[in-house]
């Protein structure tokens, strides 16, 4: 996404070509190669048995490419700054094909895991397909007369912080449910789980806002208007902040009654505490902003790394530390320790590189 809004900014359209090419190549090479080696373990040397629950994951292993392409358009679309149609198929179009197929197997008795994974496989191919009727319609068709050029080397030491701060978002986003997991009960693995789908409808407004701004972070940083770029981060994170915080005030008062609600009483009485304390780390990673995002897309993605990589330290200790006394509060308030760990670091880092704070106040 950045170097596509770069290159597409300052009319560089043989880059343009060469990234997009190797972003598709890249994905393509890696997953042909851990395609091999699973089946190498598989059906040659017998390492990975293939009956039981692991035959599935013989059916799952095709989403590696095609969940890989599907991101490569995404970005793609988003860079050339059309928000809308790059999330469209992965976000709407995807999940309305998957519901629909699912229930008709169901209707038809045909409902097994293996049809339930083969049909999330073929969305995906569906979904691929749609994003690149898309991305036909809207790329720059002046681009098509330049042949691409690559700048391999420069891509691949960019490619590396990005893949980290990937994998350490995840381990970040699942450190609490991993480590109750195995230091606490299956009953408060169960309230961990509730609290955090909860809490994602605070941070939703903020993720919505990051979709529609990457480009314009790129772009703005690059004509030097730092004073736009300051008044671009703190609109949208104002804008986010003014539809979480109503949402984060109706989990304090009625959010027994909404987990109640929607998934019985076992859970309303063990999920309510670790709810709130997770709606209020994510009140304060909106109200912060898109820190993450203005570092990474404005070059400075390895102070982002550093700073997801003490935030998951924190979480851990934290974790490993009060799970054991207090269950899923002790998940609750490692997970949101480190991420107001993870924004007050990269909110330094913002004023530092920057020079503004993106704070919705």
């Amino acid at each position: 996404t950045r170097e596509v809004t770069g290159y597409t900014y300052s009319g560089q359209w043989d880059l343009y070509r060469g990234v997009v090419r190797s972003a598709h190549g890249w994905v393509l090479a890696i997953s042909l190669v851990l395609l091999t080696l699973f089946f190498t373990l598989s059906h040659v040397s017998g390492l990975i048995p293939d009956a039981g629950k692991w035959a599935l994951v013989g059916i799952a292993i095709f989403l590696i490419p095609v969940t890989g392409l599907n991101g490569v358009r995404t970005g793609t679309i988003k860079g050339l700054g059309f928000p809308a149609y790059s999330e469209m198929p992965t976000q709407l179009i995807q999940p309305i094909i998957l519901l629909l197929t699912l229930g008709w197997l169901a209707l038809n008795e045909d409902l097994t895991p293996e049809t339930a994974i083969w049909t999330q496989v073929c969305c995906g191919i569906v979904t691929f397909a749609i994003a690149s009727i898309f991305f036909l319609k809207i790329r720059p068709q002046n681009s098509l007369i330049y042949q691409p050029i690559y700048e391999t080397k420069k891509w691949a030491v960019s490619l590396l912080p990005f893949t980290l701060i990937a994998l350490v978002s995840v381990f970040n986003s699942q450190v609490g449910i991993v480590l109750l997991g195995v230091l606490g009960t299956d009953e408060a693995v169960a309230a961990m789980r509730v609290a955090e789908r909860g809490s994602k409808f605070v941070s939703l407004p903020l993720t919505l806002v990051n979709m529609v701004i990457l480009p314009h972070i790129v772009k703005t940083y690059r004509s030097g208007n730092i004073v736009k770029l300051k008044q671009l981060a703190q609109k949208s994170s104002r804008a986010a902040f003014s539809i979480a915080f109503p949402v984060g005030c109706i989990f304090f008062v009625w959010g027994h009654e909404l987990v109640d609600l929607a998934f019985g009483t076992e859970f309303s009485s063990i999920s309510y505490f670790p709810l709130i304390i997770l709606t209020a780390g994510q009140l304060l990673n909106v109200f912060c902003g898109s820190v993450g995002f203005l570092l990474s897309m404005s070059g400075f993605e390895k102070d982002t790394l550093v700073g997801q990589c003490i935030s998951l330290f924190v979480s851990g200790i934290t974790c490993f530390l009060f799970i054991p006394l207090l269950g899923a509060v002790g998940a609750a308030l490692g997970v949101s320790v480190g991420l107001v760990v993870w924004n007050v670091l990269l909110m330094i880092q913002v004023v530092k590189r920057l020079g503004f704070r993106s704070t919705a106040l």
